[in-house]
């Protein structure tokens, strides 16, 4: 299939409807051109930077976000595996992890899953921790770091959220 008809195939999709045209062009040759997060078959937005795709469970309607936020930096493991659920939305500059450092040998990784449910808005320079499980209807304020799972029905925020 030539790279017109994959560009065109990729903007008919329904989530798409709403992203302006050029921005859905950048990203595509950004991915498939210049082969930045090339392994994720969804827009990426230019900017950001998806690791670990293959360990990832998105819902369709969440992947909006993913092509109109900027600098989002999003990586999963085979350990800790990453899942958002439906229409999950996100602004610029988040950083979900499922693997860090141990605190004391930082040879040592750790890995934890995250899970992130249905309906959850996660707000600007937000930064999820490994082994955080948000539940359905929660919202995460502008620059929180969220270190521990959280019930459904919540706005949180701070660093650590409360």
């Amino acid at each position: 299939m030539g790279l017109g008809k994959l560009f065109f195939k990729l903007i008919n999709r329904e989530y798409y409807k709403d992203v302006p045209l050029g921005l859905l062009l950048l990203n595509w040759i950004v991915q498939r051109v210049f082969r930045v997060n090339s392994d994720v078959p969804f827009s990426v937005n230019y900017t950001s930077k998806i690791s670990g795709y293959k360990h990832m469970k998105i819902h369709p309607s969440s992947r909006l976000s993913f092509a109109v936020s900027s600098g989002a930096y999003i990586a999963a493991s085979s350990n800790g595996k990453l899942t958002l659920g439906e229409n999950v939305i996100f602004a610029c500059n988040i950083c979900i992890q499922t693997i860090n450092h141990d605190l004391i040998n930082r040879k040592i990784y750790i890995s934890k899953e995250v899970s992130i449910a249905n309906n959850c808005w996660i707000g600007n320079s937000v930064t999820i921790l490994p082994g955080v499980k948000l539940e359905e209807n929660t919202t995460v304020g502008a620059n929180a770091v969220v270190t521990k799972s959280f019930t459904k029905n919540r706005v949180i925020g701070g660093v650590p959220a409360k």
